[in-house]
């Protein structure tokens, strides 16, 4: 049975109020929650080196609320104590006397303000709560123990080097510069160059060249170090920032076209090839698939199928085999982490079909979105693995959330209209420009819910169209994605400066088509609108089956047409897929939802400034303002993030490593055993020349090594392998003609040798008589008895 929906003018619709306007009853019983879980630690003040000296003084810098550091620094003191319990909330006091929190606008993106920990004796900022832990967790343990952190270590070594007199320029007081000789003053009294006893001035000795040897390569010049660039366009981390110098560029070359690499950048490279196999992949996915960091509605797997009951005028679960109605879906918002890896079918968005695989291959994995105004992002944690048929598409929300009160919706859902105006572009990868102007090219763009690429068909909002607008227009334009691309206007070459431009703008590029015939003509100025042909409709769209929809017609003479990410409503699904999930064939199903939700977003996001629209992150989880995805932390408090390490792998892959790049790169070991020389002991040595003692040696070690000794000796050990060669020879010789009464006819052909190494016999024995008698019926080896063997060495001792 499959889901039918009601017509939209009749049905009734979910309006979320303003974020400012939530019913007081919510948030009271939310804090009432969390006080019940809150637990306040209170730390030790007693010992801090913290100095407010060291805080940042520029108008740029701010305090903003320090609560996140002290619900962290919390968790992890805890957990390293031992003292952590599941299910209650920690939060420090305060933090440790003397250190504060700053941030500062993103030279990227200036409504973006990035946190830093100052107060460091050194005088430098930690970039993380990771980074500060170990400096925290010596402060709370009183200093007792050297402080591991990156910051005392260079304040240690900063110490020491002016103790040494090893610190840049010339030290205070009398004492000589680094390299000078002793005893050699700077200059004579009378300000002349001193010279030494032998009358030759100091310096270069005669016929030297100057500078360094030609083999080390020519000497540069006094200054700035060798390597050091003369912009200072990188990131916090220090990753050059290539769009700043492809700004720069295009003001000394006018025009630019070129591709951008960021060979520098550990995220850029690492995820190269999963990125490009992604995108060729979605070319080939139908566009009804949920796609991975896209949000969706979800519940958890049930029994039976979705469908519209008329009595509670809501959707619930309908089973077939009980002919009878079961509750309604316990819906949610979550993130997708993880897709299928078995093939999906159409069929399977309303019944599951059957499946080679269990649903952690089969099934999507869905982490439920936390608050993005919040520092509890517990909800990450709540994930399932669900089939097609239990998710949804979340712009599509008023539909399938009819008949459920506000106070009856999951958290996560409203988290989700939290974000719904926002956007993040992905896999930014050509720049081109005309100075001042200049475009950086995107293959795809997250808006709100959904993800949009290249050659994607998307819906478009009727233009004008507002929420509470009293006339609805229906949505009949549909666009073919061309191009996406940031448009930086007036450009800004200052190195100096944290912007790219003075005004950003995002536009998609594309052709335009409808299925409304009278649309076709408006567009078109009153001429008859010509209908695609079916080739011309496979060629247009990637989406199999387009033509369900009827005839399509071309808008604005199939002219090239700009967008911005305001107009998109969301990708245009197939028409078998939309008969399914919406049993109707109309584009404009989530245009109030959409538009509405956007509408929440503005009021109820805290990220976006005063007067504007968009919240515009540099990547999707920052979007979304998660801390971890599959388990994993993401983004900048990542303990897994450490970008020293990074950039010396990086160098070691491109060639350029130093010896502190290598130890710096952190890579395990060669595995195998040492490279040493054995060491052979006393019997080894003297088995070489002993019948006793090498038959004991050899049950235990049948290897005879050649010890250093031996090769300096050189011609010694030469005459006994020779003397051990020829018994062997004469050994087998015996043994062919011996009195075992085997023999060989001469006129045979010589038997192939091909006995394997451990059986071959070594050596020669002989009898108390001196007669030698081949051991052939010998079937063990008996180990002399080391009284036996010490006789023997005291024997060859004395000899």
């Amino acid at each position: 049975m499959y889901p039918h929906i009601p017509n939209p003018e009749s049905r009734d619709t979910l309006n979320f109020p303003p974020y400012n306007q939530h019913p007081p009853m919510d948030a009271e019983e939310e804090d009432s929650e969390d006080d019940s879980n809150l637990v306040v630690i209170p730390i030790n003040q007693t010992f801090s080196d913290g100095d407010p000296a060291q805080w940042p003084t520029e108008e740029r810098f701010q305090r903003p609320d320090d609560s996140f550091y002290r619900l962290k620094l919390a968790d992890m003191w805890l957990k390293e104590t031992g003292a952590y319990e599941n299910g209650l909330i920690y939060i420090l006091d305060t933090l440790p006397a003397g250190y504060a929190v700053f941030d500062r606008p993103r030279g990227t993106n200036p409504s973006i303000r990035d946190r830093f920990l100052y107060g460091h004796p050194i005088g430098q900022y930690f970039s993380s709560i990771k980074v500060f832990f170990p400096h925290f967790y010596y402060l709370m343990t009183g200093g007792t123990s050297k402080c591991p952190c990156e910051l005392c270590i260079k304040l240690e070594k900063r110490q020491k080097g002016s103790i040494m007199g090893a610190r840049r320029g010339r030290p205070p007081g009398p004492s000589r510069p680094v390299g000078r000789p002793p005893g050699t003053p700077t200059e004579s009294p009378m300000g002349t160059p001193t010279f030494r006893s032998s009358g030759r001035p100091r310096g270069r000795p005669p016929g030297r060249p100057a500078g360094r040897s030609s083999v080390l390569g020519p000497s540069r010049p006094l200054g700035r170090p060798r390597g050091r660039p003369w912009h200072s366009s990188v990131d916090s981390e220090g990753t050059p920032d290539v769009f700043k110098l492809a700004v720069v560029k295009l003001k000394h070359t006018t025009t630019v076209n070129q591709k951008i690499t960021e060979m520098s950048s550990m995220d850029w490279r690492a995820e190269r090839s999963a990125i490009v196999e992604y995108l060729e992949v979605l070319d080939m996915r139908p566009s009804y698939l949920p796609r991975l960091g896209e949000l969706v509605l979800w519940a958890p797997e049930f029994d039976g199928d979705l469908a519209w009951n008329p009595k509670t005028q809501s959707i619930q679960i309908y089973s077939p085999v009980k002919n009878q109605w079961l509750k309604r879906p316990d819906w949610r918002v979550g993130v997708v982490s993880q897709i299928p890896t078995e093939d999906t079918v159409l069929q399977d968005l309303v019944e599951t079909t059957e499946k080679k695989w269990g649903l952690n291959y089969s099934g999507f994995r869905v982490e439920t979105l936390p608050d993005p105004n919040s520092a509890d992002k517990s909800y990450s944690l709540h994930y399932s693995y669900v089939p097609l048929k239990c998710v949804k598409p979340l712009n599509a929300f008023e539909l399938f959330l009819q008949g459920i009160s506000r106070e009856q919706l999951h958290p996560s859902i409203e988290n989700a209209m939290t974000i719904m105006s926002s956007f993040s572009l992905l896999d930014k990868y050509h720049f081109r420009g005309t100075w001042p102007n200049a475009s950086v090219c995107c293959r795809g763009i997250f808006i709100g819910a959904e993800l949009v690429a290249l050659g994607d068909a998307i819906r478009l909002k009727p233009k004008g169209y507002k929420a509470g607008s009293e006339q609805k227009p229906p949505v009949t334009d549909v666009m073919v994605i061309s191009e996406i691309r940031l448009e930086l206007i007036q450009c800004d070459e200052d190195v100096k400066s944290k912007q790219l431009a003075e005004e950003y703008k995002v536009r998609i590029s594309g052709k335009v088509y409808t299925p409304d015939i009278e649309r076709a003509q408006i567009s078109n100025n009153g001429r008859p609108a010509r209908s695609l042909s079916p080739h011309e409709v496979v060629d247009v769209f990637n989406n199999v089956g387009m033509s369900g929809y009827g005839d399509w017609y071309e808008l604005f003479s199939g002219s090239t047409v700009d967008i911005s990410q305001d107009m998109v409503l969301g990708r245009c699904y197939e028409p078998d897929a939309m008969k399914l999930l919406f049993n109707s064939l109309s584009l404009d199903y989530d245009l109030q939802g959409v538009v509405s939700g956007r509408e929440y977003s503005r009021n109820a996001d805290q990220r976006i400034p005063e007067g504007k629209h968009w919240f515009w992150g540099d990547f999707r989880t920052q979007t979304l303002a998660i801390d971890t995805l599959n388990g994993e932390d993401v983004g900048h408090y990542s303990e897994a993030r450490d970008v020293k390490m990074w950039r010396a792998n990086l160098k070691i892959l491109d060639g350029t490593a130093t010896q502190a790049d290598l130890r710096d790169a952190k890579q395990p070991g060669d595995l195998g055993r040492p490279s040493v020389k054995p060491r052979i002991s006393g019997l080894a040595e003297v088995g070489k020349t002993s019948k006793l003692v090498s038959a004991g040696l050899g049950a235990v070690d049948t290897s005879n090594p050649v010890s250093s000794v031996e090769e300096e000796s050189g011609s010694a050990s030469e005459e006994v392998e020779e003397r051990r060669y020829e018994g062997e020879a004469e050994q087998e010789e015996e043994e062919e003609g011996g009195d075992n009464g085997e023999s060989q006819s001469s006129d045979e052909p010589e038997e192939t040798f091909e006995t394997r190494i451990e059986e071959l016999r070594g050596g020669t024995e002989e009898t108390e008589g001196g007669d030698y008698v081949p051991d052939s019926s010998q079937s063990s080896f008996k180990r002399p008895r080391q009284d036996d063997l010490e006789d023997e060495i005291r024997t060859q001792n004395m000899l």
